[in-house]
């Protein structure tokens, strides 16, 4: 087993690497200006494992990239075992880097400005960025974060995995950029249609996000060293009533294929406020019609220029999913990569959120993306 003894670990992190992944993880920021977004490496230290390369993770509208480290019954941050998409991708040998978007308010004030000298925001309260749209973050912080892991990982071979609104933002990157440093692009569940019945749901979430933050600018929550806290509420709550209750479900995911634990952990600790500045985005993209089930013309043609990009692409979608329908994902695939008909993978029984950490996430989404990642980072 390699280590490296002068590594900064904290909190969960700590303590030697466990048999049999050796698994580690890292704090690491990008900066540019007076803008900086945190990032968590996560890599195995086993001696003779096959370096495959640096994958970033990068989550959906309302969700910070801890999504990654949940397990399908709602483990959280475990560096203890595979059970997890960043620790399972970590475990085959790539080095993996969990992005927090910069609306990751909760990220930062229950663990980043408590536990993390070297940022920027160690021992404030971290707002997030007034200007913080959706262009802002595919102009500004997706070229951060691909600089800084370029840097730290040595490698001009990057893949991209984007879950819901992370997956739009590497679209929209691709179409601007052409960007040759990202090679390999997995998008599941996007593009997402924005659809109004979604734009009138996020109020709620921001509801659900502060009541549960509450405790962060409390006494308690000053002193606790629980990463972003499950409340006594959610942790009575029956795990049934979170699973099909009529406002997630089947909005956001699919009942019968999300276990009451993992919606608990998503509720108290993935969840984000989504800022003003990105609703007012997104309100104006469904107002042109670029964000609907039947795409403006205007999208369609931004999405073409990837076309001319190298990068090889890898769709999933949810059959139940109605935040990224089928017919959304199908249209962008057609557009892409219009000559390849194995880049696209259906997950029948899936909705939004559990397409990514719902109960046959791991067999359906995990395990094939890491084949193919695997099969195009070994070339």
């Amino acid at each position: 087993m390699l280590f490296w003894p002068k590594q900064e670990t904290v909190l969960v992190d700590r303590g030697a690497p466990k048999a049999p992944h050796f698994l580690m993880a890292q704090d690491l920021f990008a900066r540019k200006g007076s803008r900086e977004l945190f990032i968590k490496k996560i890599f195995s230290a086993k001696a003779g494992i096959r370096r495959r390369g640096p994958v970033i993770l990068c989550p959906g509208i309302a969700t910070n990239a801890n999504l990654f480290r949940m397990d399908d019954q709602g483990g959280f941050l475990s560096l203890g075992n595979n059970r997890s998409f960043a620790t399972y991708l970590a475990s085959e040998g790539f080095t993996v880097y969990c992005f927090h978007p910069g609306y990751a308010q909760r990220v930062y004030n229950r663990y980043v400005v408590r536990h993390c000298r070297q940022s920027m925001f160690y021992g404030k309260m971290r707002t997030t960025p007034p200007t913080l749209d959706f262009v802002e973050l595919v102009d500004r912080e997706v070229p951060m974060v691909i600089e800084r892991v370029r840097r730290d990982s040595g490698s001009s071979n990057i893949s991209w995995v984007g879950y819901s609104l992370g997956g739009m933002m590497m679209y929209t990157y691709l179409a601007k950029t052409l960007d040759a440093t990202v090679r390999n692009v997995v998008t599941i569940g996007s593009p997402i249609t924005l659809h109004q019945i979604f734009v009138r749901i996020i109020p709620l979430i921001n509801w659900i996000t502060r009541a549960l933050g509450f405790e962060e600018k409390s006494f308690v929550g000053t002193v606790t060293q629980n990463f972003v806290p499950i409340t006594r509420a959610i942790r009575k709550i029956p795990g049934p009533v979170l699973r099909f209750n009529p406002i997630a479900s089947p909005l956001l995911w699919n009942p019968f294929n999300m276990s009451g634990k993992a919606a608990k952990t998503l509720l108290g600790k993935v969840v984000e406020p989504v800022p003003n500045s990105l609703q007012k985005s997104i309100s104006t993209m469904i107002s042109q019609g670029l964000a609907c089930k039947q795409y403006g013309p205007e999208l369609v043609k931004s999405m073409g220029y990837i076309c001319k990009n190298k990068a090889k692409f890898l769709f999933f979608y949810g059959g139940a999913d109605v935040i990224a329908p089928p017919d959304t994902v199908l249209l962008a695939h057609e557009i892409i990569t219009p000559n390849d008909s194995n880049n696209l993978i259906g997950v029948n029984a899936a909705g939004h959120v559990d397409l990514m950490i719902g109960e046959n996430a791991r067999e359906k989404v995990w395990l094939p993306t890491g084949k193919w990642l695997m099969e195009n980072t070994s070339r």
